[in-house]
């Protein structure tokens, strides 16, 4: 069939605009912590729905929870108290954000996310996951043994570990993430994720207000 240079034009332009939406749902999705070959599997899963590829990656850690290994199993550290009183002034429990921590190396908005959508708790596997990291923990023997201090599927890969967030990311930054996932979340969610969408809204909420509460009590010492 001979197309038309408008029609040829028509094409490009609408093909230019179905990459730029999916690469923009693929970075929404990374600054969430995800990583990005996981994010494009979901989104491919979704059919570039940015909504129901977020409930595919809450749902289905194992997509991606291999990118990801406890941050007790290379430095014997605990996630820091400060992550940990941010995920308990959203309202989880003081143990079971420790935990979620843990699994996530320090990612907070993660382990919000996944705590939200499991109604404050890891997932099963992922709990065992928590259980196998602590094991060598008691043993100091064990602790310089990096086989023994995490499990196969809790391997970092490298050239997904930089994209991750940690304790020390600036303030500023994690303000101007929570605001962009704020505005890529529609205001009505008739087909997917109605109730989980709205939990996870009031969570990230409460993480901004901790933000800037600190900020502004920073600024004033």
């Amino acid at each position: 069939m001979l197309l038309f240079p408008k029609e040829l034009d028509k094409i490009r332009r609408e093909e230019k605009e179905r990459r730029s939406a999916r690469l923009e749902n693929i970075k929404c999705l990374k600054k969430m912590g995800y990583p990005a070959h996981a994010a494009k599997k979901a989104l491919h899963q979704a059919g570039g729905n940015l909504d129901a590829a977020l409930k595919i990656l809450l749902s289905n850690p194992s997509m991606w929870i291999g990118d990801f290994g406890p941050q007790t199993s290379s430095h014997g550290e605990s996630p820091s108290q400060e992550n940990i009183d941010q995920l308990v002034y959203m309202g989880f429990d003081t143990a079971k954000a420790e935990d979620a921590l843990k699994v996530f190396r320090g990612n907070v908005q993660l382990a919000a996310q996944t705590l939200a959508h499991n109604g404050g708790s890891l997932p099963p596997d992922l709990q065992l996951a928590v259980g196998d990291s602590s094991m060598p923990s008691a043993s100091p023997s064990d602790s310089a043994s990096p086989s023994d201090s995490a499990s196969p599927s809790e391997s970092v890969s490298p050239s997904d570990s930089a994209g991750t967030s940690s304790a020390s990311t600036d303030e500023d930054m994690e303000i101007d993430a929570v605001n962009e996932i704020l505005e890529d979340i529609p205001e009505h969610e008739e087909d997917y994720l109605d109730s989980t969408l709205e939990e996870e809204e009031v969570i990230i909420a409460k993480y901004l207000s901790y933000v800037e509460n600190k900020k502004a009590a920073t600024k004033q010492n």
